[in-house]
C-alpha cells in the first residue's frame, strides 16, 4: 500500500514568495537581453531599408540568429547594462511572506515527492520510489514501449514541412518532456487505493503551426453553419438568455467521456473533410494537422506510445498545442450531426466536452432524443454520460434554473476559493485587479442582484483570508450596444515590450530608470527616436516563480538525483588539478585570475557545457599557439603579458554550475550565470567585454530540426 501524507496550504499556490537577490538579477539581465534583441532586429530593419525581411509566415517561430550590434544603440545598451549593476535591494519582509517562506522550506528541504491532487487543492508527499511506482502502474495501462527509431521518424516528418516553410533553423526536435500524474484524492477508498490522472506535457512544435491553421478552419465552419460551439460561459448565458418559452423547456446535460484521448485519427479526418465544405485546406495544411498528432509518452527519456493505435502514434493529448482547436473543429463535426438530425427541434451547444440541450418537447419525447443524441456519439466511436428532463442544470461554472429563469454562480461541492493573498510578491497592478475581477465576474454569472447577494458569501470570506480589504457588491451589466459606442479608436502602434521581473525587495524604481534611460538615448533628434521613444518603448512588469513552481523545481531535483557518485577527477596528481579535484564537472562557470609578477590581478569569466578539464585544455592550446592567441580575451591577455615578458600564474576557480540550454525549458541556465557573474559582479571579469549581454546561445542549434 502506498504511503502518503497530505499537504494543506491555507492559501493559493500561485501566491510569489520573495525571491533571493541572485535569481532576481539573473531573471533581470534574461528580460533585458530580450529587450535588446528584439530593439536591434527592429532598428536593423529601420536602418536598412533595402533590407529585406522574412516574406513568409513564421508562426510564431523567433530567429535564433543574434541581431547585429547597432551602433545607433551602443550607448542605451551600456546605460541597461549599468542599470543592472546597481540595482539596490532593502529588506522587505511581513507575516504572510514569512509564512511562505516557512512553508516553502518544509516542502522542499526533504527528499519527498510531492503531488497535487487533481480536483482539490491538497497536496501529498510521496517517497520517490513509490511515486515512481505510481507513475510506471498509470503509464502501462495505456501505453507500451516505443523506440527511438519513431522518435527520429517524427522529427524527420517535422524536418520535411519546416523546410517547406522555411523555418527549419526556428523550430526545434522533439523535446522528452517526462510524464507525471495527479492525485485523484477526490475518488472513493483513494488512500488505500490512489488513482491518478497522467499528464503528457511532451508536444511537437508543429502543434504551434496546427493551432493557427485549425483556429481559421473552426472560425469559418462556425460562421458558415451556426453551431453553437461555446468558449466561455458568457456564450452560454447569451445562448440561455435568448431561450423562449423557458418554463415549458427542459434541459438535456451530457459529457464526453475522455473526450482528448478519444479522438480517432478516423474521426479528425471526417471533421477536417465536414470543414473543407466552408473551405479550402489544402494537402499540406492537413498534413500538418495530423503530424502533430504524432505523440509519444516520455518517463526516464525512454518513449511509450498508445497501447491500441496499432501502428499509429495518433494521440491527442490535453495540454498539446493544438488539442483545445482539435477538439473544436470535431465538436462543429459533432454539433452539425446533431443539427441535421432535430433541425430547430432541439437547441443544443458544446464547450469540449461538455455538451447541453434545450428542448421544449414533451418528457417521452426528449426521452427519446437524448438516445438519438447517443447514437450520433455511438457512432464517432465515443461515451457520453447524459442526462434528460431537468429543469435546473450545473454546467461550467453556472447553475441554470428554467423554472425561475435565472441563472447563479456554481461551485463544487467541497471546493472553497482561494486567491493570490494582497502581501504576494506580485506587481502592485496585479493584486489590485484581483477582487475586481472577482466582482465583474460574479456580477456576470448572477442574474440578478438578489441571487449575487446570495451567492457572495464564500468569495467574499476567500477574499478577506487573502488580506484583500475590498466590499463585494453586484455591478448591473451595460448592453453590448453602449459598450461599443464607448471604445475609442486609436492609433496602433508598432510597440516593444520591457518585461523586468518584479519584487518587493528591490528599491531601485526600475520603471522610471528605464524610461529615463530611454528619454537621454533617444532625443528628438536621434536617428532612432521615431521608433524608440516613450509611446512605442512600455514595460510591464512580470512575475518570479510561485510556490508551485517551486515545487515542481523541488520534484525535479528529487527525480533526477543521480544514483551513483559522480567522478570529479581523473588528473594522475591529485594535487596538480587545476581545480582542486573538480575537473570533470561540467556545465560550469568558471574563473580565471591571471596574477603577474607586477602586482596586478586581471580576472576572466567563461562556461563550458562539457567538462572543465577539455576547456582547460583549449585554453592552454590558444595560450601556447600563437595563432590561436584571439581567441578568447583571456588568450589576449596573456598573450600581451607573454610580449611584455612580464611573469605570471593563472589561479583556476569553479564559481557556479547550471544547466545548459535544453528544448524542455527553452532556457539556458549557463549562459544566464555567466552573464550575471560578467555584469552585476564585474570585479571578477575584468577582461570581459560588457557587451556580452547579448550574445548567441551556442549551446541551443543541436536541438534544431537543421
Amino acid at each position: 500500500m502506498t504511503t502518503m501524507e497530505r499537504i494543506t496550504f491555507g492559501y493559493s499556490t500561485k501566491n510569489i514568495p520573495l525571491a533571493r537577490k541572485d535569481s532576481y538579477i539573473k531573471t533581470l539581465i534574461e528580460k533585458t537581453e530580450t529587450l535588446i534583441k528584439n530593439m536591434r532586429w527592429r532598428a536593423f530593419f529601420y536602418i536598412n531599408k533595402n533590407a529585406k525581411p522574412r516574406k513568409k509566415p513564421t508562426f510564431g517561430f523567433k530567429s535564433g540568429k543574434t541581431p547585429p550590434a547597432i551602433e545607433e544603440m551602443r550607448l542605451f545598451e551600456n546605460k541597461m547594462t549599468g542599470l543592472i549593476q546597481n540595482i539596490q535591494f532593502l529588506e522587505y519582509t511581513n507575516d504572510f511572506q514569512k509564512e511562505l517562506k516557512k512553508d516553502l522550506k518544509a516542502s522542499t528541504n526533504n527528499s519527498y515527492i510531492i503531488v497535487k491532487a487533481d480536483k482539490t487543492s491538497n497536496f501529498y508527499k510521496l517517497k520517490p520510489e513509490e511515486y515512481s511506482k505510481l507513475l510506471d502502474k498509470n503509464i502501462q495501462k495505456s501505453y507500451k514501449k516505443a523506440t527511438e527509431d519513431q522518435v527520429q521518424t517524427i522529427n524527420k516528418d517535422a524536418l520535411e514541412i519546416a523546410q517547406n516553410l522555411e523555418l527549419e533553423d526556428r523550430i526545434e526536435t522533439l523535446a522528452k518532456r517526462n510524464s507525471f500524474i495527479t492525485l485523484k484524492d477526490h475518488k472513493e477508498n483513494f488512500m488505500n487505493n490512489p488513482s491518478c490522472r497522467l499528464i503528457n506535457p511532451t508536444k511537437s512544435e508543429i502543434g504551434k503551426i496546427s493551432k493557427q491553421i485549425l483556429e481559421k478552419i473552426v472560425s469559418n465552419t462556425v460562421k458558415a453553419t451556426n453551431v453553437n460551439l461555446w468558449r466561455n460561459t458568457k456564450a452560454v448565458l447569451e445562448w440561455f438568455n435568448s431561450t423562449q418559452s423557458k418554463t415549458k423547456a427542459s434541459f438535456i446535460s451530457f459529457d464526453i467521456v475522455d473526450f482528448y484521448p478519444s479522438i480517432s485519427e478516423n474521426l479528425l479526418a471526417k471533421a477536417i473533410e465536414h470543414a473543407e465544405q466552408f473551405q479550402t485546406i489544402s494537402d499540406q495544411d492537413k498534413a500538418i494537422i495530423m503530424h502533430a498528432k504524432q505523440t509519444l509518452l516520455f518517463s526516464n527519456d525512454d518513449p511509450w506510445r498508445k497501447k491500441d493505435n496499432n501502428n499509429s502514434l495518433f494521440d491527442v493529448p490535453m495540454g498539446s498545442y493544438d488539442g483545445a482547436e482539435t477538439c473544436e473543429i470535431v465538436v462543429c463535426y459533432l454539433l452539425h450531426q446533431i443539427k441535421e438530425e432535430f433541425g430547430n427541434g432541439l437547441s443544443v451547444g458544446l464547450y469540449r466536452d461538455d455538451g447541453l440541450a434545450i428542448s421544449h418537447g414533451a418528457p417521452r419525447d426528449i426521452e427519446n432524443q437524448k438516445k438519438a443524441i447517443c447514437k450520433i456519439f455511438e457512432a464517432n466511436n465515443l461515451k457520453i454520460t447524459i442526462e434528460a428532463n431537468k429543469k435546473i442544470t450545473d454546467h461550467l461554472d453556472v447553475t441554470l434554473d428554467l423554472n425561475k429563469q435565472e441563472y447563479r454562480p456554481y461551485m463544487k461541492p467541497g471546493n472553497r476559493p482561494q486567491y493570490v493573498h494582497a502581501k504576494s510578491n506580485h506587481p502592485p497592478n496585479i493584486i489590485k485587479a484581483i477582487p475586481e475581477g472577482i466582482n465583474k465576474r460574479l456580477s456576470e454569472i448572477s442574474s440578478s442582484e438578489k441571487i449575487f447577494k446570495e451567492a457572495v458569501q464564500p468569495y467574499q470570506t476567500a477574499l478577506q483570508e487573502s488580506g484583500h480589504r475590498y466590499q463585494l457588491k453586484y455591478e448591473e451589466r451595460s448592453s453590448s450596444t453602449e459598450t461599443d459606442n464607448n471604445i475609442q479608436r486609436k492609433r496602433k502602434r508598432n510597440i516593444t515590450w520591457f518585461n523586468p521581473p518584479f519584487d518587493r525587495q528591490v528599491k531601485t524604481n526600475i520603471g522610471k530608470a528605464f524610461f529615463k534611460i530611454v528619454n537621454d538615448c533617444f532625443p528628438n533628434e536621434h536617428i532612432l527616436h521615431k521608433i524608440f521613444n516613450r509611446n512605442t518603448l512600455k514595460i510591464s512588469y512580470s512575475c518570479m516563480p510561485n510556490i508551485k513552481d517551486h515545487i515542481d523545481a523541488h520534484n525535479k531535483r528529487q527525480i533526477k538525483k543521480e544514483q551513483t557518485q559522480e567522478n570529479k577527477c581523473n588528473c594522475r596528481r591529485k594535487d596538480n588539478c587545476p581545480v582542486d579535484g573538480n575537473c570533470l564537472q561540467a556545465s560550469i562557470v568558471y574563473q580565471a585570475s591571471v596574477i603577474a609578477t607586477n602586482q596586478t590581478t586581471a580576472t576572466y569569466i567563461g562556461l563550458s557545457e562539457t567538462s572543465f578539464k577539455t576547456r582547460y585544455n583549449n585554453h592552454k592550446q590558444s595560450f601556447n599557439n600563437e595563432n590561436l592567441k584571439n581567441v578568447t580575451e583571456l588568450s589576449k591577455h596573456i598573450w600581451k603579458l607573454k610580449q611584455d615578458k612580464i611573469e605570471h600564474r593563472i589561479k583556476w576557480t569553479i564559481v557556479g554550475k547550471a544547466r545548459a540550454y535544453n528544448n524542455r525549458t527553452k532556457k539556458c541556465n549557463l549562459c544566464n550565470l555567466e552573464k550575471f557573474f560578467i555584469i552585476y559582479h564585474s570585479e571578477m571579469a575584468t577582461l570581459n567585454k560588457k557587451s556580452e549581454l547579448v550574445s548567441t546561445c551556442r549551446h541551443k542549434r543541436k536541438f534544431l530540426l537543421i
